[in-house]
């Protein structure tokens, strides 16, 4: 069996977008610009009257009526010469209001017709004006990356000289600010992923890659100052392949934590994007009257800015919840959530959050041929009952003085250590609040004060299990949820608790290559003939040293 592993990731300013304005000149009016910034697609084969733009091969599609309706980037309005020079060079300018730095840009001209720029020139200015960096670039190729750093530019304008074609349009159908880098063969040294869920989601587990990687040209050496090093930002997203006997395995989308070099050897850590929305903040919220799985996971997502990066299961999200978030991290809150509906969290094998049920069927057999010699059986300590508490919260009969403070002209937020409504204010205007919090705004410095009344919080005990018959020679153990502040049924969750605390027997061992990921459930075949049937809850993963996985599955005989 063959493997080899390969990581790419994207030496670009992942905030361009979203702060870019674009604008240009000799451009059809149906031109959508701002559709080049658009990764997911690609510029359709269509018929044109280009000087090869009809061949008889029926490979080209008829022109749209209307293409404004269609992904069509950005044309030129005009065709270029007989030598492909333009008369009137098109020219795309970006303008931002922030400085952005990148290594180079990208750029995708039509690929599905073979048409692009061979000639061009690309200016970057700083935020006086003053030009930071220009050069000509020449692409070969319809995907063409150009790698020089640039930092702290404000504004790109790129002049389209030539087409590698005559009389032929600019086809631009996207722009990237910057280019991907793949590391793989002899550049990496080394790579590991560590995957991990929770059976319970009493902790949503961050997975984790680490990497190593050598530069023979030291293009990341930290002290370089025109080195690629200086290009690396957190949330940078790497994308992590496994090739065995020549099949792809996609190994998950990773974000950039860290990265230390040397100069030759870079040592990368990365997380997945549980880590990323464990450093952003869900403002929470109170809801006595119930809301879905569906509409709450949809509100934390938004707030974390990841609308599009998850995928929640039907049943899951038809679950009602009761009760309520303090202000926390997006990780904190979706494990709230995925508590109380019983669900579990993970990103492995992918680029989303993924939340889905526990599966109840065994989907693949693991023998002993399977296993690498050394694996060890334990056992957990026994839990013989379950108390879960729900909590209750009321509206206090008195109003209190929630913030007091001397505070200047301007906005203030004002965060509540639990939850409260009926505001009032002197010194400032309340401006919107929530129940755990309130954004003041002071129009004359001096006392401000805001008053309302909290919520109070009192617990009581909610469902329970108990072990009938306790083994000879145990004791009572029982186990207590106190901190579940999301509710759907108290009873159901004790049951689901004490179920899972059954699962008594870890197995923990090296596995040879195979397609079996945290959350699956498994059968674990023994030398002796005995099974050992559970959920995998951890793999440790070598990407680089055939894919041996150190493998955690808790389970039962």
């Amino acid at each position: 069996m063959s493997t080899r592993c390969e990581i790419s990731f994207r030496l670009m300013d992942v905030t361009a977008v979203d702060d870019a304005t674009l604008s240009a000149t000799n451009y059809k009016p149906w031109s959508d610009l701002y559709q080049i910034h658009d990764e997911t697609q690609t510029l359709d084969p269509w018929a044109t009257l280009e000087g090869d733009g009809i061949p008889l091969d029926g490979s080209r599609l008829l022109f749209p009526d209307d293409p404004v309706q269609e992904f069509m980037g950005v044309w030129s309005n005009t065709l270029s010469g007989s030598d492909g020079v333009f008369a009137v060079p098109p020219t795309l300018t970006i303008t931002f209001t922030e400085p952005h730095t990148s290594v180079g840009l990208t750029l995708v001209f039509s690929e599905s017709t073979g048409d692009w720029i061979h000639d061009m020139h690309i200016v970057w200015y700083g935020q006086s004006g003053n030009v930071i960096h220009e050069e000509d670039f020449a692409p070969v190729s319809a995907n063409a990356s150009y790698g020089p750093l640039v930092e702290g530019y404000y504004k790109i304008v790129i002049t389209f000289l030539a087409t590698n074609k005559p009389y032929h349009y600019l086809k631009l159908s996207g722009l990237r600010y910057g280019v991907l880098k793949v590391f793989g063969g002899n550049d990496l040294i080394s790579a590991n992923v560590i995957e991990e869920v929770d059976l319970l989601s009493d902790e949503l587990r961050i997975n984790m890659l680490y990497y190593q990687f050598y530069s023979p040209s030291g293009e990341f050496d930290i002290l370089d100052p025109s080195g690629a090093y200086r290009a690396f930002q957190l949330r940078q997203d790497m994308a992590v392949t496994e090739w065995i006997d020549g099949d792809p395995m996609d190994m998950g989308t990773y974000y950039l934590q860290e990265a230390a070099t040397d100069g030759n050897v870079t040592d990368v850590t990365c997380t997945d994007l549980l880590g990323v929305i464990d450093g952003t903040e869900y403002m929470g919220g109170l809801w006595l009257d119930g809301i879905t799985v569906g509409d709450l996971v949809s509100d934390i997502m938004a707030s974390a800015g990841v609308s599009d990066l998850y995928e929640l299961d039907a049943d899951i999200a038809r679950i009602t919840l009761k009760g309520y978030l303090p202000i926390c991290t997006h990780r904190a809150a979706l494990q709230q959530v995925a508590f109380a509906a019983g669900a579990l969290v993970s990103c492995a094998r992918s680029n989303m959050i993924r939340i889905f049920k526990p599966s109840t069927d065994v989907s693949d057999t693991i023998s002993p041929d399977d296993k690498v010699v050394g694996h060890s059986l334990t056992q957990r300590e026994l839990v013989t009952g379950v108390e879960v508490y729900v909590h209750h919260y009321s509206l206090s009969d008195e109003s209190s003085e929630l913030f007091v403070e001397e505070c200047q002209v301007g906005d203030r937020l004002v965060k509540f250590s639990s939850p409260a409504a009926e505001l009032s204010c002197t010194g400032a205007i309340i401006a919107d609040k929530s129940v755990n919090w309130a954004r003041l705004t002071v129009s004359e410095a001096g006392t401000v004060t805001l008053t309302g009344k909290t919520y109070e919080d009192q617990t009581s005990l909610g469902g329970s299990v108990t072990m009938p018959n306790l083994p000879a020679n145990s004791k009572a153990n029982v186990m207590a949820v106190e901190d579940c502040t999301l509710m759907e049924d108290a009873q159901a969750m004790a049951q689901r608790v004490y179920d899972h605390y059954q699962q008594r027997i870890v197995e923990q061992g090296d596995l040879f290559p195979g397609a079996w990921q945290p959350g699956d459930k498994v059968q674990l075949q023994q030398m002796s003939g005995n099974a050992l049937t559970g959920m995998i809850t951890s793999m440790d993963i070598d990407l680089t040293s055939g894919y041996i996985s150190s493998v955690e599955v808790i389970g039962s005989a």
